[in-house]
């Protein structure tokens, strides 16, 4: 039986240059027709030092891309291919000159008919088998197309008149799929595989996920997630705002959800829950009598994205308002806009240094606010919903901007409430002496009205959802449904981080689903500055990923439920994966046998730790004991249970 042949289109020279490094014993076909490579990554590629032979391929359909064709298969030739594959309808001197310069270096040559329409007479691939192999060829490939399994064993049938191991004839399409499998148990030297489903280089080729046993995919099915809970908040203290009848739809309850239900019921709305439908009446009316909260206080349970979007609210109530928390949330510094605020008018007195309780006093004004956005978005969503009910315009400048897609997040829902004129980034002015220095300048209009909304259906969580489709892409086959690719929640950047990386993930726009499968994971370098939660995952799939990853931005975990970064590290070093800290960097040593050490672990009472160990643990020696994984319900109330069902017994 022949060896494995990777064919590769649509990739980065650096993912070549991986697969060259990592699969030993097999080939990696580089379709250089389908790859934006000029020479000198050509040569970059079939120079490296590899574990695989590369072979070198560019397919022509039209004869002015003969030319171009040559040239880059020169290229590969001389930088060092082991094969290349020349199409017999190439011009014959550019074939024969091919030809002679792969001898004079030492590269294989596969000599190519394909014949995309139809399957030829037996008599007719004989003659063609026949005519490669007297032309020189190492290898002589004949290729059809199936439309018939008749059609497909008349190809077969070539290996009984040829030396198999010279010999790659099977049929493409459909009805010629297995033929491809069949060819290689009969001594065919190659077995072309794509490393994912939507990366096949011709129709009816398999995928790397096909050959795998069945007992190494250990998740498999279709999961439902939860609504997102940042899109939830954001909606729920909208709608407390407003005078009137909002319905939310696909409320999923969890912690923080829960928290912002008590929040709305603070400001005096009346809150009910039908099964997953949310109705929220509301009876503010600010600006006649300011922002009127039920005994002055406000409880944010564990939400720091809740107690952050109060404070600059409580600003426009005309008495003194306490916010508190509890858990993690009270170790957790929640002043970084304290400077900003004064200037607008409002005090804020914390019990610790920076640490709920907080009361809150003064009455907030319109204004130029000089915000830093070195500590995330969340009280600036806050500030820029406060600020549309002054009286006055007012402009808010962001001076080192991140958590970027959050503040979109905010404005986004904000206009189905009736709120306006918020300059998104993407049209805001810059400073002037410096185009990339992360400043923004968003403007909000004066003394807006917040309306209720008649129906407004919640978003699926893609922070739930990326930790479940790193584990498909680890060890699962999974579907997930209802996932919006445009949606402005920060951590959707997982479906272009995973395709990036060529995990194995598509999109079925009519069923809007998506679907996962395991894959080959490279080593990757992500920064996490305007996605934070989205370390929890990456992280895991940093583990087994083959080689070394990096995830930078590190410093907008110290303030989350965990000091996230260095309990990450402290919890997974228990597991035997290896990770160092440089300024602002992780690097995490992947563990390319896909095995980690069985141990006892602490979540910190961080729930995406508690869910990186529990996805984590499919791969250990023996159990990964978890002291609390309570903390789950913060987000994701029916993560175990989920995983559980997921899991292949």
């Amino acid at each position: 039986m022949g060896r494995i042949c990777y064919s590769l289109k649509g990739v980065s020279r650096n993912y070549c240059l991986f697969m060259a490094a990592t699969r030993a014993g097999a080939v990696v076909e580089i379709r250089l027709d389908a790859c934006d490579f000029n020479e000198e990554d050509i040569r970059t590629i079939f120079s490296c030092k590899r574990v695989a032979e590369l072979l070198a391929t560019y397919p022509v359909s039209l004869p002015s891309q003969v030319e171009t064709a040559a040239r880059c298969l020169t290229a590969a030739i001389l930088a060092g291919a082991d094969y290349v594959d020349i199409p017999v309808d190439f011009p014959e001197n550019s074939r024969q000159w091919l030809m002679n310069l792969a001898l004079n270096h030492g590269t294989r040559v596969i000599l190519s008919y394909h014949n995309h329409s139809r399957t030829d007479p037996l008599p007719r691939l004989q003659e063609t088998a026949r005519q490669l192999l007297q032309a020189g060829a190492d290898i002589a490939k004949v290729v059809t197309t199936a439309r018939s399994r008749e059609d497909a064993d008349c190809v077969l049938s070539l290996y009984d008149h040829f030396e198999p191991e010279r010999l790659l004839a099977f049929a493409m399409g459909p009805e010629g799929r297995d033929s491809r499998f069949l060819a290689w148990e009969k001594g065919a030297p190659l077995l072309f595989v794509a490393p994912t489903r939507d990366g096949a280089t011709a129709p009816g080729q398999p995928c790397w996920a096909d050959l795998l046993p069945e007992e190494t995919l250990l998740l498999q099915g279709e999961a439902a997630l939860p609504a997102s809970k940042s899109f939830a908040q954001r909606a729920i203290l909208l709608a407390a705002l407003a005078t009137g009848t909002t319905k939310l739809y696909g409320v999923t309850p969890c912690a923080d959800t829960n928290a912002a239900i008590g929040i709305a019921r603070s400001l005096f709305a009346d809150v009910t829950l039908d099964d997953t439908t949310l109705t929220i009446e509301g009876h503010q009316d600010i600006h006649r009598d300011g922002l009127r909260v039920r005994d002055n206080r406000l409880f944010a349970g564990e939400s720091g994205l809740l107690a952050r979007l109060c404070i600059p609210l409580a600003g426009l109530s005309r008495e003194p308002v306490l916010i508190t928390g509890e858990k993690t949330l009270l170790q957790r510094r929640l002043d970084d806009q304290r400077a900003a605020l004064r200037k607008l008018g409002v005090r804020l007195s914390f019990t610790g240094r920076g640490h709920l309780p907080v009361k809150v006093q003064g009455r907030l004004h319109a204004g130029v606010a000089e915000v830093s956005g070195s500590k995330g978005s969340q009280m600036i969503s806050g500030l820029l919903l406060a600020l549309s009910q002054c009286d006055g315009e007012s402009t808010v400048l962001i001076d080192g901007v991140t958590s970027e897609p959050y503040l979109n997040l905010t404005a986004r829902i904000a206009s189905f409430f009736g709120l306006s004129g918020y300059d998104c980034p993407e049209q805001a002015d810059r400073r002037e002496d410096d185009e990339d220095d992360g400043f923004r300048t968003w403007y909000v209009e004066p003394r807006q009205t917040v309306t209720p909304v008649l129906g407004l259906e919640m978003e699926a969580d893609w922070s739930a959802a990326a930790m479940l489709l790193v584990a498909a892409a680890l060890a699962g086959d999974l579907t997930l449904r209802n996932l919006d690719l445009h949606s402005r929640q920060a951590d959707a950047a997982i479906y272009h981080i995973l395709r990036q990386n060529q995990v194995d993930i598509v999109h079925d726009a009519g069923k809007n689903t998506l679907s996962v499968r395991r894959s080959i994971l490279c080593p990757f370098y992500y920064d996490i500055t305007d996605a934070p939660d989205l370390f929890a995952p990456l992280f895991v799939m940093a583990c087994f990923a083959e080689g070394d990853s990096v995830i930078a931005g590190i410093g907008r975990l110290r303030n989350k439920e965990s000091d996230r970064a260095a309990t990450f590290a402290e919890e997974f070093r228990k597991l035997g994966v290896r990770t160092s800290v440089s300024r602002d960097e992780m690097t995490i040593c992947g563990r390319e046998n896909r095995r980690l050490q069985a141990a006892a672990c602490s979540s910190h009472g961080d729930h995406r730790l508690a869910m990186a160990l529990t996805v984590a643990s499919l791969f250990a020696d023996g159990p990964v004991e978890i002291d609390d994984t309570d903390c789950i319900a913060k987000s994701f109330p029916g993560f175990l249970n989920t995983f559980e069902k997921l899991k292949r017994h």
